[in-house]
């Protein structure tokens, strides 16, 4: 291996086929590149679906109540089943591992008044704990607090559009609104990224502060949100458990799917990620598919490179030389071509990927790179594609014989 005669006889085989050896290094370097610069894009597409799903509170578990549909246990179906506070005190308890956070809501579709104009929005009763769970963000003042919670104040927070539909060319913190028969002041003001304008034209106040103008412990939804820690099937569990506890506190069947809605987006992700991982096969089929036309090329350039050799084989064996020794030059040969163009593919590939950043972020691809155990698996590759270009080649030239060599025209 560390021959200095045999490193010189490889290097002045491939210097004297310059052009060939080139073209046929050039398909695996090609190879490579289009396999790691997809395989990186295929990295940035993923972060880029995290970044705006997973990271949007998208894992949430939202529980509503519903009408059941079936008989069960004494009760007739068409039953209208309504959450409590204590059914969100009760998960909250029972989960205490698996849950960040877990709020109740109470919403309402009232007038909101201000002077002359008016008009019907969506206003909601929230804990303070709501603003870490949904993908909204408050750009002006600030959420609903936990001194809101314990004075029962009349404050609330506006969408941008709200904002706009009341008080247009203003910032209306400390400014009234009427909901209903009441008077609430503004405190902040939030954009919703995602959410559009509904998201927007929508007002939050104080859970217990609609609590008690209400006179009501009735919840509207229970949203809890997953520990970050926790994988799909955890979220998946849990919310299948959350449902098969709460059908048990209210005598609901097992097969009745609406009587008490339970619904995460575990699933709708573990879709995502099935998504991914046939990408990354088909990542893997067109790299698959340029390396095996890059062995095929290395082989052949090998094949002739044995065919222009044979009287010297011969001599070789004639003197001596063992067919192992003949069959590791041509592969040595073999392997040192596809490691060279093959790091060229890698290199450029890696650079490229690496320096996207987040340039192509509105392709939702974000961030896109390749891990080191990839470049190892790519180094890896090569390393077995050398020895199979090489290997058919080498074990022809291994099998000549001196005197048939010696003929040779």
């Amino acid at each position: 291996m560390f021959d200095i005669d045999r490193w010189s006889e490889i290097w002045a085989s491939i210097s004297s086929n310059k052009l060939r050896t080139s073209l046929s290094g050039l398909t695996i370097a090609l190879a490579l590149f289009v396999f790691i610069t997809l395989f990186g894009l295929g990295n940035g597409l993923q972060n880029g679906f995290q970044k705006q799903f997973y990271n949007a509170n998208s894992l949430n578990i939202t529980i509503s109540g519903g009408t059941t549909s079936e008989s069960y246990n004494g009760f007739k179906k068409g039953r209208e089943i309504k959450l409590k506070e204590k059914d969100l005190n009760f998960i909250l308890n029972s989960f205490p591992e698996q849950i960040k956070y877990g709020v109740a809501t109470i919403s309402k579709s009232d007038t909101i008044r201000n002077g002359a104009n008016s008009g019907s929005y969506s206003v909601t009763g929230v804990y303070p704990d709501y603003e870490n769970i949904i993908n909204e963000n408050v750009t002006i003042g600030r959420f609903i607090n936990k001194k809101d919670m314990d004075n029962h104040t009349k404050s609330i927070v506006i969408g941008r559009l709200v904002a706009q539909d009341f008080f247009p060319g203003q910032i209306p913190i400390g400014q009234n609104l009427q909901i209903g028969k009441g008077v609430y002041q503004i405190v902040g003001i939030f954009e919703s990224p995602d959410g559009g304008d509904n998201a927007e034209r929508s007002i939050y106040a104080s859970y217990t502060t609609f609590k008690t103008i209400y006179a009501t412990d009735e919840v509207s939804s229970i949203i809890i949100a997953p520990k970050d820690n926790l994988k799909l099937d955890d979220i998946k569990k849990l919310s299948s458990t959350i449902d098969y506890n709460l059908k048990n506190r209210y005598s609901i069947s097992p097969d009745d799917f609406s009587g008490v809605r339970v619904r995460n987006a575990a699933e709708s992700m573990e879709e995502t990620d099935q998504f991914f991982f046939i990408l990354t096969v088909v990542v893997f089929i067109i790299g698959g598919g340029s390396l095996i036309a890059g062995i095929v090329s290395i082989g052949n350039i090998m094949v002739f490179s044995v065919k222009e050799r044979t009287k010297e084989i011969g001599i070789r064996k004639a003197l001596g030389a063992t067919p192992v020794s003949v069959l590791s030059l041509i592969m040595q040969e073999a392997i040192i071509i596809t490691l060279i163009f093959g790091a060229i593919g890698i290199l450029l590939a890696t650079l490229v990927v690496e320096n996207i950043g987040d340039s192509l972020e509105d392709y939702f691809i974000y961030n896109p790179g390749v891990e080191s155990k990839s470049l190892i698996l790519a180094t890896v590759i090569l390393f077995v594609a050398g020895t199979v270009s090489g290997m058919i080649p080498a074990l022809r030239a291994a099998r000549i014989k001196p005197i048939d060599a010696l003929r040779d025209e």
